[in-house]
C-alpha cells in the first residue's frame, strides 16, 4: 500500500484497472514520484489515447512544471476535444509562453469548431502579451461570433488588450457592448482610462457605476482618488474621502490611505495629508515616500528632510522614488552638501541608480551652483533619456552658459534622441538668459518645423521674456497679439518683467490688468506694480496702490535666498530684518545694497527682500 498524507492508496500494478479507481488517483498526483507509476498504468492498459485520461494527465504534468512532457502526453490523444485543447493552452499560458499559445490555438480552430470563455481567455492574453493587435482583433470577431460579448472573463481581458494596444476606443466599445457589467469590467475600463491621462472619464464611469447600483470595491476608489491627484481635483479627493469613512472599509487599506494622502499633498492640503497619514495603521515605504514627495513639490524642503529622518528611525527602507523626492527637496533648499550626503548615502548602500536618480542628481547639482558636478553625473549615466539631456540643458542655460547648452542639444540630435516640448522651454530658456533673440527665433522655428512640436504657451513665454529683456517690448506685444492660445499667466509675467527693467509704467498698468484674473498669487503682481512705481518716482500711485494692497487683505509671499557656509545653511527671508545683523553675512548684504542702489536697483525695501537668516543644522 501507499501512502499520502496520511491516506492509504492502492498499489499500481500492471492488472486491469477500475477506471473510477485510475481516475481517483488524480486526487493524489501532487510530486512526480507518484505520477510515474499513474502514467505507466493508463499506457498498459492502452489509455494513453483517451481523451479524458490523457487531458488529466497531461494536466498532472503541467501542474508539477513538466510542459514539454504534458505536450507529448496530449499529442498522443486521437480524438481531442476542447477539454483536451484547454489544458495544453491553459499550461503555455501559465508559462507565459505565448506564442505556443497562438500557434497550439490555430491547430485547435482547424481541428475543432467548439470554443468556449477559457480558450478565449488564453488567447487574448498572448495576443495581448505579444502586442498582436491584428491576431487580437481577429480574437475579437470570434468572440462576437460566438455570442461571448458579455463574458464576464473574456470582456476585461479584451479590454486589456485594445488598452495596452493604445486603442482606448475600441476599449470603450468593448466596454459598452457588455451587457452584464461587473466590478472587474469596470477597472479595467478605470484603469485603461487614468492611463490615458483621461481623469474626468474616470470621474464619469464611477458615477455611472454608482448609479448602477454597485457597490464600490476599494481599488476602484483608489483609481477615482489617483485622477483626482492628477488634476488637483481637492474637493473631489475629500469625497472621496468621505466615502471611504462612512463605508467603514479603510482600516487596512493602506495603499487607498496612501493615495488619499498624495492627492492631498499635490492639493496643497498638507495639513488634512499629514493628519490622515498619522492614522495610517502600518505605513509602508509608498506612504512614507507620499508624504516626503508631497512636502518636497510643496516647496517645504526642511519638512521633506525631517520626515526622511524619521523615516529611516521607524527601519523603513527607502526606494528610488524616496530618493528623487529628497533630491528634489536639496534643490529647492539649495543645500549642496545635503545633496551630496544623499549621493553617498545611496553609493554606500549599494543602492542603484535608475534614470530618474541620475536625472535628479543633474537638476539638484545644476540649481545648487555645482554645475560642473551637474556634468560629471550627466557624463557618467550609462544611458541617457530625454529628460536627462533637457534636466542637463536646462542647468547649462540657467548658469547663463549658452555655448554649452546649444552644443549639448546639438549633440543630443547628432545621437539621434528627439527632443520634446520640454526640450524647448530649456533651450529657449537659454537663449533668453543670455540674450540671444536671433538664435532664439531659429530654435523656435526648427521646434515645429523639423519636429512637429506644436508651440505651447510656454514656449511663447520663453519667446516675450527673451524679446522683453532684449528691450524689443514692440515685437513681444506682436507675439503675444499672433499666439494661438489665450495668453497665460505665464506670458503676461514675462512682460510685466520687461516693463520693470525699461520702467514701461502704462504698458505694465495694462499688463497688470491682464495678469492678475490669471494669477493665483495676485500679491505678486501688486508687488511688482508698486516696484515700478517706485522706480518712476510716481509716489501719489505708490500710496494708492499699497492702500489697494491693504485693503483686499493680500499678504506678500515669503520669498528666500539660500547660501551654505561652514556645513550651515543659511536662508535669507523678509521675517526677521535684524537677525543677519548678528553674522558676518549682514555686513556682506549691506555692501552689495550700495552698490545695487548705485545702479539704480534697489526698491522700497518694504516690498523688496529683506536681510534675514535662519539655520538648519546640517
Amino acid at each position: 500500500m501507499l501512502r499520502y498524507g496520511g491516506n492509504k492508496i492502492p498499489a499500481l500494478t500492471n492488472r486491469p484497472t477500475n477506471l473510477k479507481t485510475l481516475l481517483a488517483y488524480f486526487h493524489f498526483n501532487k510530486n512526480l514520484t507518484l505520477i510515474q507509476p499513474l502514467h505507466a498504468q493508463i499506457i498498459t492498459t492502452g489509455l494513453q489515447s483517451s481523451s479524458l485520461f490523457a487531458s488529466k494527465l497531461a494536466n498532472a504534468y503541467i501542474e508539477l512544471g513538466f510542459l514539454p512532457i504534458a505536450y507529448k502526453v496530449f499529442d498522443q490523444i486521437t480524438q481531442k476535444n476542447l477539454y483536451s485543447w484547454n489544458t495544453i493552452l491553459s499550461g503555455y499560458s501559465k508559462k507565459n509562453q505565448s506564442c505556443d499559445v497562438l500557434r497550439i490555438y490555430k491547430m485547435m480552430r482547424s481541428d475543432i469548431d467548439e470554443i468556449d470563455s477559457y480558450s478565449l481567455v488564453f488567447v487574448i492574453k498572448a495576443c495581448t502579451e505579444l502586442l498582436c493587435l491584428r491576431d487580437g482583433e481577429a480574437v475579437h470577431g470570434l468572440v462576437v461570433k460566438s455570442g461571448f460579448e458579455s463574458d464576464q472573463f473574456v470582456v476585461p481581458r479584451l479590454i486589456n488588450l485594445y488598452i495596452d494596444m493604445g486603442c482606448l476606443d475600441n476599449a470603450e466599445k468593448v466596454f459598452d457592448v457588455c451587457c452584464e457589467k461587473n466590478l472587474v469590467v469596470w477597472g479595467c475600463l478605470m484603469k485603461g482610462c487614468l492611463r490615458f491621462c483621461k481623469e474626468f472619464r474616470v470621474f464619469e464611469l464611477f458615477r455611472r457605476m454608482r448609479m448602477s447600483g454597485l457597490k464600490v470595491d476599494p481599488s476602484l476608489l483608489e483609481m477615482v482618488v489617483q485622477a483626482c491627484g492628477n488634476v488637483l481635483a481637492g474637493k473631489e479627493a475629500k469625497s472621496c474621502h468621505g466615502y471611504l469613512v462612512k463605508n467603514k472599509f479603510s482600516g487596512s487599506i493602506v495603499s487607498l490611505l496612501t493615495s488619499i494622502v498624495d492627492t492631498y499633498m499635490k492639493c496643497g492640503f498638507y495639513d488634512l495629508g499629514v493628519k490622515l497619514f498619522d492614522q495610517i495603521p502600518e505605513k509602508d515605504v509608498v506612504s512614507w515616500t507620499a508624504m516626503v514627495a508631497g512636502f518636497a513639490k510643496l516647496g517645504k524642503g526642511v519638512e521633506a528632510l525631517s520626515l526622511f529622518r524619521q523615516m529611516l528611525l521607524e527601519a523603513v527602507a527607502p526606494n528610488s522614488v524616496t530618493f528623487s523626492s529628497l533630491i528634489l527637496a536639496c534643490s529647492q533648499m539649495g543645500s549642496l552638501k545635503l545633496g551630496k550626503s544623499v549621493y553617498c548615502y545611496m553609493l554606500r548602500n549599494a543602492i542603484e541608480l535608475d534614470m530618474v536618480n541620475y536625472t535628479s542628481f543633474v537638476d539638484m547639482y545644476a540649481k545648487c551652483g555645482s554645475i560642473l558636478m551637474a556634468s560629471r553625473v550627466f557624463n557618467i549615466m550609462p544611458h541617457k533619456t530625454v529628460y536627462s539631456w533637457t534636466a542637463m540643458i536646462n542647468g547649462f542655460g540657467a548658469h547663463g552658459m549658452y555655448s554649452e547648452a546649444i552644443n549639448l542639444f546639438d549633440k543630443m540630435r547628432y545621437q539621434n534622441q528627439q527632443p520634446n516640448s520640454v526640450t524647448f522651454v530649456s533651450v529657449l530658456s537659454a537663449c533668453s538668459h543670455s540674450g540671444k533673440v536671433e538664435e532664439g527665433w531659429k530654435y523656435f522655428n526648427i521646434m515645429s518645423r523639423e519636429y512637429g512640436i506644436v508651440a505651447k504657451e510656454e514656449h511663447f513665454a520663453c519667446m516675450v521674456d527673451l524679446l522683453g529683456r532684449a528691450g524689443r517690448i514692440c515685437e513681444a506685444l506682436s507675439l503675444i497679439d499672433k499666439m494661438p492660445m489665450d495668453p497665460g499667466a505665464s506670458t503676461w509675467g514675462a512682460l510685466l518683467s520687461a516693463c520693470k527693467i525699461y520702467k514701461s509704467v502704462e504698458l505694465a498698468e495694462y499688463v497688470a490688468k491682464k495678469l492678475l484674473p490669471l494669477e493665483t498669487d495676485k500679491s505678486s503682481v501688486y508687488v511688482s506694480l508698486f516696484n515700478i512705481y517706485a522706480e518712476a518716482e510716481m509716489w501719489d500711485k505708490v500710496k494708492k496702490l499699497r492702500l489697494r494692497f491693504g485693503k483686499k487683505g493680500l499678504h506678500k509671499t515669503v520669498g528666500f535666498s539660500s547660501i551654505e557656509v561652514d556645513e550651515k545653511l543659511y536662508v535669507f527671508t523678509s521675517k526677521t530684518r535684524q537677525a543677519s545683523l548678528f553674522t558676518e553675512l549682514g555686513s556682506v548684504w549691506i555692501s552689495v545694497t550700495e552698490q545695487m542702489r548705485n545702479f539704480g536697483r534697489v526698491h522700497d525695501m518694504s516690498f523688496a527682500l529683506n536681510d534675514a537668516e535662519y539655520n538648519v543644522k546640517q
